[in-house]
């Protein structure tokens, strides 16, 4: 590539270099030796290049932004020893400020009465160990706290805190395809959470910050205004699209909004960003104003939207992407909108390299490439055809998008919206609206409050027609794709081809003359590819996998036959109920993997850590058959949220003692179902214990097993030997005894436990006792999902994440 050549594809060359170097460094885990001498050195040797205006220049440059990726990324996630991470699983008293609006959430519990939970964002200023002195300390973290009532005057931005509680890492689910939360909140600088203990929050009022509390109060008006207009439902949705978040929404208008490909509008995005700046744009037009003018304009306007929308890093980063790309567009300047484009993707990973893994900034981007790159090609053609230029711009935008982010949405939602097409005539106008309008009438009910309500009324009414369309074309037969994950090898390829769309006919044929003599050996070498691969899969063992999914604090096992068909073991999730491990983490991964219906579900008992999920997976994906323990039916639909009378619990089936069941080779045995106790119990002692064999590979699902069943079960003197043992009760001292250990004779003992549980599973002594017995132990906090590969007699062993 020679020196100002070909601007736009030396950017995008420049903006993967950067990008590969942040993926190498992520990968390495730790410090890359070298990193900085090699930038020096490539650094002097572009500039003597460049000096020289040889053609080559541009080689070292492009490897000096991969090694000045690693660098950047290395120096993000080094954190100063006064972080408040560097304190992680101890006990402190931190003192600090808020810096974001508190978010109080009511929560009513089972005996009917009210507390409220709350989550302080602060800036640690000092903090104080046990038996210690009061020390500067840094960072950002989450301090969650309850109260039994609100207070009469509660926290605002700016003011200070002091609580005491221990000091946790932030870590969710460990399981390819989740989100990150790890890399979420460091990407936003926020290192750890702390939950205060009984002493609660001690809040000191201070002055100052009053720009950004005007921000607050502003926005507080704004959801005072919808509520008094609207039910809270529909204020909590309309004030999502205006400012984002997804607190107060109803479950089923935010799945409906994800069918249909549009639940981009439930938080701030470049759409956003876009629709206020075409509306200004189009209003100047309308006054005549000149260019300069119109841009002072909508830059402004998007400031203010910004500033109105908290000044979070999503909008910030929405702002700069949108607002630039738009004005370059309004302004007639759509080739530099390219530049502008990757120029912007190159700074803000330079500044901020952690957002190459938040899924806000790869759709957001993506999105704006495809609107950039692929729309105007795609409304060319359109209009070739014959279709009317806003029919065919409208298409052209929402195709491109969808194509441009395929591979994200494979990843992280294993689906992609065929109804979006629709979605976009139809709703997207009307939720457009709703944002334009409830903008306006916010700031109309400052001064004419009456006006204001009036329109607040009509965006709410306008909210009910545009639910009911998106509820109809969420339920469209064929309206969702079910996506298998890409690996990285075909994600690459997929861009490679749907960047070919970007040539033109002079580039067309330069690659055509050059890949024509190339034909022959191409054809040849697919068929030889083609044979080979039924071939391979011939004289290669059928294998089967068992997948433990990291559900936190509970029991989810996933089993593949051979033939591809899935088997559940437990399903997870939460005592409190408040988190849908079933829909939020089961049922992603199961679309992650490309299961889309299951054969059957194995539950183990019906406490909620262990079949809480299986409700969602029931409502979400074809299940064949549910075996359960012998606590009756009621006792699982309590569990998962279902009524008594609901269809779904004709699938229910308790499992006997001693039933065998083949699938695809695979045998499924009920080696233990004890009876209910009489007395109740913990719920423990009936656990039932499935064992699943392939060959001479057997794995051993014991649920929450208690030492005194299973010293029945020993004494019963059947064949328990399994080659992977599920511990049993997350490692609890409650089981796990060493006879029965010695009974089983695994190689390796999973346990299923969660990140800093309050448990302290597995315990020390359990963890022993497995040493003892060499068997290799694997835990999901530490490893994320395990995933066992088998043909029956050799074992392969994955895991997602590292100790």
């Amino acid at each position: 590539m020679k020196t100002g050549q070909h601007p736009v594809l030396f950017l995008f060359a420049a903006l993967l270099m950067l990008a590969a170097g942040i993926c190498l460094a992520m990968l390495w885990g730790e410090t890359i030796p070298l990193a900085w001498g090699g930038l020096a050195i490539l650094l002097v040797l572009a500039l003597v290049l460049l000096w020289r205006r040889s053609p080559l220049c541009a080689l070292p440059v492009l490897l000096l932004l991969l090694v000045l990726g690693i660098i950047r990324l290395q120096a993000m996630l080094a954190l100063p020893p006064t972080d408040i991470a560097a304190f992680a699983g101890t006990e402190v008293k931190l003192s600090g400020t808020v810096v974001d609006e508190p978010r109080w959430t009511p929560s009513v519990l089972p005996d009917g009465s009210c507390i409220y939970k709350v989550r302080y964002l602060v800036a640690v200023e000092q903090l104080k160990q046990p038996r210690a002195d009061w020390q500067k300390a840094s960072g950002k973290c989450y301090l969650y706290a309850r109260a039994k009532a609100l207070p009469e005057q509660p926290a605002r931005i700016g003011d200070g805190v002091q609580a005491s509680g221990k000091v946790r890492l932030p870590r969710g689910y460990q399981n390819p395809g989740q989100l990150d939360t790890n890399l979420l909140l460091r990407a936003d600088g926020i290192t750890a959470g702390v939950v205060a203990g009984k002493s609660g929050v001690k809040v000191e009022l201070r002055d100052g910050h009053e720009f950004r509390r005007f921000i607050a109060a502003v926005r507080a008006h704004y959801r005072e205004g919808m509520e008094r207009a609207m039910p809270k439902e529909d204020a909590a949705a309309v004030f999502a699209m205006l400012f984002g978040g997804y607190e107060g929404l109803e479950d089923e208008l935010v799945a409906d909004f994800q069918a249909t490909g549009i639940v981009h509008i439930l938080s701030v995005s470049g759409s956003h960003i876009s629709l206020v700046a075409a509306v200004m744009a189009w209003l100047t037009a309308l006054l005549r104003l000149p260019r300069a003018i119109t841009a002072a304009l909508v830059l402004s306007c998007i400031a203010f939207y910004s500033i109105l929308a908290g000044c979070v890093p999503p909008v910030i980063r929405s702002a700069i992407m949108g607002g630039l790309t738009f004005l370059a567009l309004a302004l007639g300047r759509e080739r530099e909108s390219r530049y502008i484009l990757l120029l912007t993707g190159l700074l803000m990973l330079l500044w901020n390299p952690l957002l190459l893994f938040h899924i806000s900034f790869e759709l957001s981007y993506l999105a704006t490439a495809g609107l950039i790159f692929l729309a105007p090609v795609f409304r060319a053609w359109l209009r070739a055809r014959g279709l009317p230029d806003a029919i065919a711009m409208s298409l052209a935008i929402t195709l491109s998008a969808q194509l441009a982010t395929l591979p994200v949405l494979a990843w992280y939602f294993g689906q992609v919206s065929l109804s979006a097409l629709l979605a976009n005539f139809l709703v997207v106008p009307i939720l457009e609206l709703i944002i334009i309008f409830g903008l306006f009438a916010g700031l109309l009910a400052f001064l004419l409050p009456f006006f204001g309500h009036v329109i607040f009324v009509m965006t709410s009414l306008m909210l009910g027609l545009a639910a009911e369309l998106v509820h109809m074309l969420a339920r469209l037969p064929g309206g969702i794709v079910y996506l298998a994950a890409m690996a990285w090898p075909t994600a690459v390829l997929y861009y490679l081809a749907l960047g070919t769309l970007l040539l033109g006919e002079e580039q067309r044929e330069w690659l055509r003359a050059r890949l024509t003599p190339w034909r022959r050996p191409a054809f040849a070498l697919f068929l030889v590819l083609a044979a080979s691969i039924p071939l391979y899969r011939a004289v290669t063992p059928d294998r089967l996998a068992v997948h433990f999914i990291d559900v936190g604090q509970g029991d989810a096992a996933l089993v593949v036959t051979p033939a591809g068909r899935a088997l559940l073991f437990d399903t997870g999730g939460t005592r409190e109920g408040g988190f849908d491990v079933g829909a939020r983490v089961a049922v992603p991964y199961l679309l992650h993997h490309g299961i889309r219906e299951v054969a059957a579900v194995f539950l183990t008992h019906a406490h909620e850590d262990h079949a809480q999920g299986c409700g969602s997976i029931l409502q979400k994906l074809p299940v064949g058959a549910v075996y359960t323990a012998g606590e009756g039916t009621a006792a699982y639909a309590r569990s998962m949220g279902l009524s008594d009378a609901s269809p779904l619990l004709q699938k229910f089936h308790a499992a006997r003692e001693g039933e065998t069941m083949t699938v695809d080779g695979v045998k499924v045995e009920v080696l233990f179902a004890p009876p209910a106790p009489e007395d109740g119990g913990t719920g423990n002692e009936v656990s039932n214990v499935y064992r699943v064999s392939y060959g001479r590979a057997q794995f051993l699902f014991t649920g929450d097993l208690v030492k005194e069943q299973e010293a029945k079960l020993v004494a019963s003197g059947r064949d328990i030997r399994a080659s992977v043992l599920k511990a049993g009760h997350h490692g609890s001292a409650t089981s796990s005894s060493p006879a029965f250990l010695e009974a089983v004779g695994p190689r390796y003992g999973v346990f299923c436990v969660g990140f800093g549980n309050a448990f302290g599973h597995p315990k020390p002594e359990v963890l022993r006792r497995y040493e003892e017995q060499g068997i290799g132990i694997l835990r999901t906090d530490r490893n994320g999902a395990i995933v066992f590969e088998t043909d029956g007699e050799k074992l392969w062993l994955h895991t997602y994440a590292g100790s």
